[in-house]
């Protein structure tokens, strides 16, 4: 094994390696890993591709070091490894026991360049560049690399912006007013008002608001370094503290239990445009649900959990529905990162009038048939 990393270490310094391949994973639930060079604002990095049985892809860009690192100690976990070069080309087998036989073979010959990996399509942010706002946050390094243990946040904050990038056109061309309620330590408000105001060149006003006094503090110190001018930040109550200004949109990132429904209602009733909500800790209903249909359920523990956790979900979308909003449910990020990865959007829609008072009598049917009244259900009474 040693030989062929030696060998493969060439081809890198050359140019000559075009692609590897692992098979046969030991881990049932992994179906292969693809690496293959990429062209990255000019650099060359290796996309390591890592399918599993469900037919998700998990995609990381590796620079050389990362890339050699990364196959040489992943290679173990699989029963066979090809390898395809310019000059060589290699069959790695390995049996559970760990004997490794190797067989050698011609290269493909000249290289294709390397693929685009454009960006724009995949990513917000570009992997290779330094921002300022991540350096600050503590996700990039002062060099603009990425810190191991904030790759998912990372991951995480580019998926969100491509959210918000799709909600966009609903949004004013120039001036829009954003809310970030709860907002927690700000990552993806930052991001957002960079994204806006730093690629898309727009004017943005964008209030964070959340009763943690240090941490509004703390954000505001680091928006007014800088240079973010358009950040506002506001230490209360939800209830309590709202800007004047009506929001075009509002963002909620894993705002807990009933300060989703806080969030969701404020902003229906201010008539947000755009809502972006990504809710967790749905205890509420757990200690409602009375439903004799559902007890072969509810008798047990963790599924009732679950269960409440779908339906505390469920009942919010139909009541933003109800409300004039088009809702839709997506997969945040992915779930081997974090099982609180659902995220509401739901856009302002002219729903007519005769399809909300159906969705409203259907929804309190269905809350009068589970015995639950949850805090979203009063605040928009």
């Amino acid at each position: 094994m040693e030989k062929l990393f030696e060998k493969l270490n060439e081809q890198l310094d050359n140019g000559g390696f075009i692609k590897a391949v692992l098979s046969g994973a030991f881990d049932k639930t992994v179906k292969k890993t693809v690496y293959e060079p990429v062209s990255v604002s000019k650099e060359t990095l290796y996309r390591r591709d890592t399918f599993d049985t469900d037919g998700k892809d998990i995609r990381k860009n590796l620079r050389r070091d990362e890339f050699i690192e990364d196959v040489t100690k992943l290679c173990t976990g699989y029963r066979q490894m090809n390898i395809i070069c310019v000059s060589f080309s290699a069959e790695v087998l390995r049996s559970k026991k760990g004997a490794v036989h190797i067989s050698y073979g011609k290269g493909a010959g000249a290289p294709a360049a390397p693929s685009d990996n454009d960006r724009k399509k995949n990513y917000i942010l570009d992997p290779t560049e330094k921002y300022d706002f991540l350096v600050m946050l503590g996700i990039e390094d002062k060099d603009g690399r990425i810190k191991d243990k904030k790759q998912s946040k990372w991951r995480q904050i580019n998926r969100f912006l491509q959210i918000v990038g799709d909600v966009t056109p609903k949004l004013p061309d120039d001036g829009a007013v954003i809310w970030d309620l709860c907002c927690g330590k700000c990552y993806l408000s930052f991001a957002v008002y960079y994204y806006y105001t730093a690629i898309l060149h727009k004017n943005v006003t964008l209030y964070c608001v959340d009763r943690k006094r240090d941490v509004i503090e703390e954000c505001a110190s680091y928006a007014g370094a800088l240079g973010f001018n358009g950040m506002k930040f506001i230490c209360g109550d939800v209830f309590k503290c709202l800007p004047e200004r009506d929001p075009d949109m509002v963002l909620s990132l894993h705002a807990c239990d009933v300060a989703t429904d806080i969030v969701l209602s404020e902003a229906v009733k201010r008539n947000a445009k755009v809502i972006l909500s990504s809710p967790c800790c749905q205890h509420e209903l757990a200690g409602q649900l009375d439903c004799p249909d559902l007890q072969f359920i509810t008798k047990e523990p963790i599924l009732k959990q679950k269960l409440c956790a779908i339906i505390t979900d469920a009942l919010r979308c139909k009541l933003l529905h109800a409300s004039g909003y088009a809702v839709t449910t997506l997969e945040f990020i992915d779930p081997d990162e974090t099982p609180k990865n659902l995220l509401i959007r739901a856009e302002k829609t002219a729903i007519p009038e005769k399809i909300r008072q159906k969705e409203r009598r259907e929804y309190d049917e269905l809350c009068e048939r589970l015995n639950v009244d949850p805090m979203m259900r009063k605040l928009l009474s």
